[in-house]
């Protein structure tokens, strides 16, 4: 007589082949992909004022966002009515800058930056990217650019400052280095991602100090 499996034991029957890994993975990291975030884009921080559009999925319609140094501007065009609605957002309206990592069935990860907003739909797109090089030193950039936190969406769909998270503190360029353009020449840091079953844990590198999240 075979013993049967006990409650949270893996037996073969109940073992998960890769692909049902990389679908609940997907499944996982799908909820959290912004609508903006099917092509890739990258919005330079060195450059303002700058313009990003994309069209939404929802009865909104179409979103302009243009963005300075002083905060977001957003315009809406009302599908139903076709009226425009513009909101104007300083930069302390933000949250942060928030990066949130997403894995595909194929394990080809995708990493955006965002000025986040309370309200989703506030939210301003900066970087969408497969490339996953530099994309820290646009994130530093950004948060330095408006004073604001630097934040991680984890796996639970939570913004945290990289201080809740990692348990550290982030140094930021000084200003002058970002008006004299050094960003591009230093030594960059790397915001990598390394993919583990169940989970898609984030390996960042920082002013070359290496620092793992929680959930490795």
């Amino acid at each position: 007589m075979f013993p049967h499996n006990e409650a949270g034991k893996t037996g073969p029957e109940n073992r998960k082949t890769g692909s049902q890994e990389r679908q609940e993975r997907h499944d996982m990291n799908t909820g959290l992909k912004p609508v903006w975030a099917g092509r890739n884009m990258r919005l330079d921080p060195l450059r303002l004022p700058q313009v990003v559009s994309y069209a939404t999925r929802d009865d909104y319609g179409d979103v302009t966002f243009t963005i300075d140094h002083r905060g977001a501007v957003i315009r809406r065009v009302l599908e139903m009515s076709g009226l425009p609605a513009f909101i104007a957002l300083p930069a302390n309206a933000f949250r942060g800058v928030a990066a949130r990592a997403m894995e595909d069935p194929d394990g080809n990860v995708t990493v955006t930056l965002e000025l986040l907003h309370n309200d989703p739909m506030l939210s301003v797109p900066l970087l969408v990217a497969d490339d996953l090089e530099d994309v820290a030193a646009d994130w530093r950039a950004w948060a330095d650019a408006y004073r604001l936190p630097m934040l991680l969406i984890e796996s639970d769909g939570i913004a945290r400052t990289l201080e809740e998270s990692l348990g550290v503190a982030i140094k930021t360029l000084p200003a002058q280095d970002r008006r004299r353009g050094r960003l591009s020449t230093m030594r960059r840091p790397r915001f990598l991602a390394r993919r583990r079953a169940g989970a898609l844990g984030l390996r960042l590198v920082i002013g070359g100090q290496e620092i793992i999240s929680r959930d490795e």
